[in-house]
């Protein structure tokens, strides 16, 4: 379960605090429809007030913005564009659309970076779309979202009632969820392809060439495991994950020198002595009480002086809120398990836990994953 919000202290701007009141006069002016036809007249103001506007209907209009991602995607337009340059009427035969519909889409797509009309009629792939094209997970994601979605359709339900949604029977190990058996290949699959966009930041940010030996917990099908090995051809690699997981893991991938373990994380024996534990993206997925758990018990079976890797997307990253408290607050909620969390937090989490040395190490897309290292203590005092 959660932390009871009760139980989180507290911090009460002081009656005196002048950027309260200062916030408060800001937003009464903003709401004032005076104010805000002054503004829209007067020079400087003007600019301000028009990228504001701007901004407010990019809220209002977001879900448009998706399902036109999520009509490129599942049209194969990126596909049809790729290395070439299309007339409209040829876009619309190979998308199986009329050539009024993939004229719209098009055009959607074009004010997304998505496409480029490059003359009047012909088209190619957009600067963005070019970056969806080389990361074959966005699509992945996008197909995905789809559930999603469809938890979001009455966003107010989903908050005072999410014992029962479609993310929580997508992810096999929430507590709660009804996934059928054969969903963890799908989901499996997910999160190979995913990994994919962060495994090089971790391993360029936190080189491993130093440990012997690296244990991947709840590492999935192996994909982070791979990548290490890739470049570490003699460090001895373990996957921990759950029994149908592994199953699938092994299916895939027959012949390997990565061990894979079937194990809860929460409940089973973890190899003693470890050197190095890795938890990527892990811990968002599961709330407070068990990962403290989780926590404490990675820290017994270290070595002394072992490390735990910790690497995923947190709240409050400087440039990228709506990523880390938006998207993943509204995601993990409807999942039914877990919150995003800054980085003071895992540190006091770690802490709690028993681990000493918690640094963090810059990424070069902080947006897309952060990394802490703890440490257990050499020696006890």
């Amino acid at each position: 379960m959660l932390a009871d919000p009760n139980t989180w202290p507290d911090q009460q701007p002081a009656p005196s605090d002048w950027r309260c009141r200062w916030r408060l006069f800001r937003n009464r002016l903003l709401a004032d429809s005076k104010f805000q036809r002054w503004a829209a007249r007067t020079p400087l103001i003007r600019r301000i007030a028009s990228r504001k506007a701007v901004e407010l209907h990019h809220l209002t209009a977001g879900f448009v913005y998706t399902q036109t991602l999520t009509a490129v995607v599942q049209s194969n337009l990126l596909a049809v564009l790729q290395g070439r340059i299309e007339s409209t009427k040829s876009v619309a035969a190979m998308c199986g659309l009329t050539t009024p519909a993939a004229h719209t889409l098009l055009t959607a797509a074009q004010a997304l970076d998505l496409t480029e009309e490059v003359s009047r009629g012909y088209w190619m792939v957009g600067e963005l779309g070019a970056s969806v094209l080389g990361n074959p997970a966005v699509q992945d994601m996008v197909k995905h979202h789809a559930v999603l979605y469809r938890d979001l359709a009455d966003p107010l339900a989903l908050l005072r009632h999410r014992d029962s949604t479609g993310l929580r029977d997508y992810w096999s190990y929430v507590p709660g969820g009804n996934n059928p058996d054969d969903g963890h290949r799908e989901y499996s699959q997910l999160m190979s392809s995913s990994l994919a966009l962060i495994s090089d930041h971790i391993l360029e940010t936190y080189p491993l060439g130093d440990y012997r030996g690296l244990v991947d917990v709840a590492g999935g099908t192996g994909h982070f495991a791979r990548m290490v090995k890739k470049r570490y051809p003699d460090i001895d690699a373990m996957v921990l994950d759950l029994p149908e997981v592994v199953s699938e893991a092994k299916r895939q991938f027959p012949q390997t020198d990565i061990r894979f373990v079937a194990t809860d994380m929460f409940r089973s024996p973890l190899p003693p002595d470890t050197e190095c534990f890795s938890l990527v993206r892990v811990l968002h997925d599961h709330d407070d009480e068990p990962v403290v758990a989780l926590l404490t018990r990675l820290h017994s079976a270290l070595k002394p002086g072992g490390h735990l890797l910790i690497a995923e997307p947190m709240a409050g990253t400087a440039g990228a809120e709506p990523i880390g408290d938006t998207y993943f607050s509204f995601y993990l909620w409807a999942m039914g398990s877990g919150r995003p969390r800054t980085a003071k937090e895992l540190k006091a989490m770690c802490l709690a836990a028993g681990f000493s040395g918690i640094r963090e190490f810059k990424t070069p897309i902080p947006a897309l994953t952060r990394i802490l290292v703890a440490e257990k203590a050499a020696t006890i005092v």
